[in-house]
């Protein structure tokens, strides 16, 4: 092979599809619990959602999401609700961090559930299904009502039918605006205007076939690439399956095996641009 095409081809591998997850986020799990709604937290006071973070973020990066549910039959969006930055910022703060870690977990539920658990330090354990790899945030505290929502709604798992979804747009302009989804997950017996969306943008295992009882989850037991399972034993917190543990560790050891940041990039791709041409120079004539 012509050595002039090798920094091409090193570009091309930096730049290939599928090197690293995209959108920072994803949602992993969801409860259907039986309780009310607690006071004015806007969340059903048993259920959660359980994300986990497939990039580094920052708190200013996650507090600019928002996140929340459909309704039953899927056509248009119920809840939105944002991570508290002063939350999040308190929490890396504590573990000597500047941004939550590849593998991280972030669990925001009702506050039947207990109190929150911000007791996030990653470095200190080489155990990679550890607790300080994930924290719990209660709605009304860690997690909060968008304060400028255009969807006034609780978030409520329903039996029937429901989406949960994270989005880079804080908030949605309007209750079926899909466009900013960044990872999405579902059930139902039917498939409204939400839940044809997340099928269209994240493929059709996003989307659980059938209703969901009260006392079940749904869990993502794959990968990045979703398979969903309903289960009555819930794993708030912690990977759902074999194959899920080892796509939540392989990013908590893509800490270590990050493709090199820019700078360095771009200075080895300088180095062998030149190490290449430095080759093919013809040699002078004596």
């Amino acid at each position: 092979m012509n050595r002039i095409w090798l920094p091409l081809i090193f570009i091309a591998f930096l730049s290939a599809p599928g090197l690293a997850q995209t959108g920072g986020i994803a949602v992993n799990e969801y409860y259907n619990g039986n309780g009310g709604v607690s006071g004015n937290t806007k969340m059903s006071s048993d259920e959660y959602v359980e994300f986990a973070i497939t990039e580094r973020m920052t708190a200013g990066a996650l507090a600019g999401l928002t996140f929340g549910d459909s309704n039953s039959s899927g056509t248009m969006l119920q809840s939105v609700f944002n991570f508290d930055q002063n939350t999040l910022s308190d929490v890396l703060r504590g573990a000597g961090l500047t941004e939550f870690l590849p593998g991280t977990m972030i669990v925001v539920k009702g506050s039947a559930l207990g109190p929150q658990n911000l007791s996030y330090n990653p470095l200190a354990t080489n155990t990679s299904n550890s607790d300080a790899w994930s924290i719990e945030l209660v709605a009304g505290q860690g997690a909060l009502d968008n304060a400028e929502r255009r969807i006034n709604g609780n978030f409520a798992i329903s039996t029937t039918g429901d989406v949960v979804w994270v989005s880079s747009e804080s908030p949605p302009v309007n209750n079926t605006d899909t466009a900013g989804f960044i990872s999405a997950i579902g059930h139902g017996s039917t498939t409204g205007t939400i839940a044809r969306a997340v099928i269209a943008d994240f493929g059709s295992d996003s989307i659980l076939a059938g209703n969901v009882n009260t006392g079940q989850a749904v869990a993502n037991v794959g990968g990045a690439k979703v398979s969903l399972q309903q289960s009555s034993t819930t794993t708030m917190g912690q990977p759902n399956s074999t194959a899920n543990a080892s796509w939540i560790s392989g990013l908590r050891n893509s800490m270590v095996t990050t493709v090199p940041e820019p700078s360095r990039t771009m200075l080895l791709l300088v180095g062998l641009a030149a190490s290449t041409l430095q080759r093919k120079r013809p040699i002078p004539a004596s």
